[in-house]
């Protein structure tokens, strides 16, 4: 099975890889491995779409005034490695920060400014920008009733709606769900500014946040925010609708975007893309020192921690073995000097040696594409069962694929997860937005910022 394109993966921080592979490129440890070119091409066919978050530093500075410099010159460093030459940039506005609390009224006004001066008097050095949106979260400081809400992120969505041409064109518009108040306040800025048909890709975001609420609800929880997306994308004549989850992106949640994607086709003649973002392959990589390989088409996860590395994988095959062996699946397909792995880590530092780093970084971007396609050849061959109506044999099939992206295991969650998709899939052919709003109503209603539903006190963009 072999990767021919990009994934629809989108790797968080493109910054942390560009500084990995300079650093290496320059490192004594570095014995041409590989080419400026090759890892150009290796890119563009397994993971070729990056994202940054420009406000992801904001809390730390206190002045503001170079802010903007100091973002351009780290893309103009990506950009000069040539290491991205056939891969896109995403820029995220960073305002996540706010949700969550890290920033105050003030720091939200200056992020507003400066994002958006960013992205008019630079629009070259990117190629795709959210827009800034600002939905309450745990300990945002920013609200004291919805009312600031709907003014704030209105004021924010309609900036967007005005921006030059060149800009609106790369512009993505996040539509908000997570709660009934949110289903509300974003559907009714949605509707009431005409803002679906003005921007060319849409997203969601929300996913990761009380994942507790996942399990309760009838159906895969994206296809709430969906389902209002593709009934504006028929209302207007569209054949594609680009969608992006920012986060959600575990393997099952691939498995799925693929039933998703041909069903949509199916059912209504619309090319659905669906991109997913992550940084947990730092964390999970660097820190908590796992990853996942394939054996048998079961995606299984592989504890690389020194201690672990002589453990029994499989039969006779121990972990530092599959590690070795997945690895150098990668470096073959692509032409890179293989690296030997005899020793794993540095015995000084404790950390792992710089190429083993690198060709472990690389391969799980690889390892995200070589699931996607194999989730879309899979797909493709037990659709057909769901779509006659041979539901036994379809469940059985599904059972399997969910066990298979889920470290060979069927848990609860897993289970429940399977049964949603039936559920899911006969919404995602009816797309009736009422019912979408019930399940919001009845299960996420939980989730709700009670604390927002008195006050006021509304602050001013510019003011």
């Amino acid at each position: 099975m072999g990767v021919n394109m990009g994934s629809n993966y989108v790797c968080a921080g493109f910054e942390t890889i560009g500084a990995i592979v300079k650093k290496f490129l320059t490192c004594d440890r570095f014995d041409d491995h590989f080419t400026v070119e090759g890892i150009s091409q290796f890119f563009s066919q397994t993971c070729n779409k990056y994202l940054h978050s420009f406000g992801q530093n904001f809390r730390e500075r206190k002045n503001y005034s170079k802010y903007i410099a100091s973002e351009v010159r780290m893309f103009n460093i990506c950009h000069d490695l040539g290491i991205f030459k056939e891969s896109e940039f995403l820029v995220d506005s960073g305002g996540f920060q706010i949700s969550v609390g890290l920033l105050s009224k003030d720091q939200m006004k200056s992020l507003f400014e400066l994002y958006h001066t960013f992205l008019i008097d630079h629009k070259d050095i990117y190629d795709r920008a959210f827009v800034l949106d600002i939905p309450p979260g745990p300990g945002c400081k920013v609200y004291s009733h919805y009312d600031e809400v709907y003014t704030r992120n209105k004021e924010s969505y309609l900036f967007a709606s005005n921006l030059p041409q060149e800009v609106k064109d790369k512009m993505i518009y996040i539509h908000h769900f997570r709660t009934p108040k949110l289903w509300e306040i974003y559907t009714k800025i949605m509707d009431e500014n005409d803002l679906f048909n003005q921007f060319n890709y849409h997203a969601t975001g929300g996913i990761v946040a009380n994942q507790s609420s996942d399990v309760i609800i009838p159906c895969i929880i994206y296809i709430l925010p969906l389902i209002p997306l593709l009934n504006r994308a028929i209302k207007y004549g569209r054949t594609r609708l680009d969608f992006h989850i920012l986060g959600g992106a575990t393997y099952r949640d691939i498995l799925f975007y693929e039933f998703f994607k041909i069903h949509v086709m199916n059912k209504h003649g619309i090319d659905l893309s669906i991109t997913y973002d992550s940084s947990t392959i730092f964390k999970g990589l660097m820190v908590g020192r796992h990853l996942y390989v394939l054996e048998n088409e079961v995606v299984r996860k592989l504890d690389v921690r020194e201690a672990k590395l002589g453990w029994r994988f499989k039969d006779d095959v121990k972990v530092i073995d599959k590690y070795r062996n997945s690895v150098r699946e990668m470096s073959d397909e692509y032409g890179f000097k293989p690296v030997a792995m005899d020793e794993i880590y540095c015995p000084d530092s404790g950390t792992f040696h710089y190429e083993n780093r690198v060709y472990s970084v690389l391969y799980m971007l690889y390892f995200y594409a070589k699931v996607e396609q194999l989730m879309k050849e899979k797909v493709a061959k037990i659709y057909p069962l769901y779509e006659s109506e041979n539901f036994e044999d379809f469940g059985t099939a599904l059972n399997g694929l969910t066990r298979d992206v889920n470290n060979g295991k069927i848990t609860r969650k897993q289970t429940s997860k399977c049964q949603s998709l039936y559920k899911s899939l006969d919404m995602l052919t009816n797309l009736d937005e009422d019912y979408c709003q019930f399940i919001v109503d009845k299960f996420l209603a939980k989730d709700e910022f009670t604390d927002l539903l008195g006050g006021d006190g509304v602050i001013k963009f510019g003011t």
